[in-house]
């Protein structure tokens, strides 16, 4: 079965949005716009979402509300601590593999 995304709960007033300062909050559009005007890439906001929804089923990013407009509010605050260990994770990984190879190959040409 595939994973199916999120459900959402009702949909909330952006005033209801929780507020707090230590958390970085934001809508698919607005991470859409951030984009375009960061990088100069136009993304449209569902592809967007898309990829969001598989990062937050991954636990990459945290989806935390939908508005009454039926965007979904994100959680990014510990977003880039959870992608560098996940980078991190994948490199140490890529050099085991590769120290194997090379213990392997001097091993057998001993």
């Amino acid at each position: 079965m595939a994973d199916q995304p999120p459900s959402p709960p009702t949909p909330t007033t952006d005033a209801q949005v929780p507020a707090d300062d230590d958390r970085v909050l934001a809508t698919t559009a607005q991470l859409a716009r951030t984009v375009e005007d960061a990088l100069g890439v136009s993304l449209e906001p569902s592809t967007l979402e898309d990829l969001l929804l598989e990062l937050d089923r991954q636990e990459y990013v945290e989806w935390v509300t939908v508005t009454r407009t039926g965007d979904y509010v994100w959680d990014l605050s510990e977003s880039p601590d959870r992608i560098a260990d996940a980078v991190a994770e994948a490199v140490v990984a890529r050099i085991d593999e590769w120290i194997a190879e090379q213990t392997d190959a001097q091993d057998g040409s001993a």
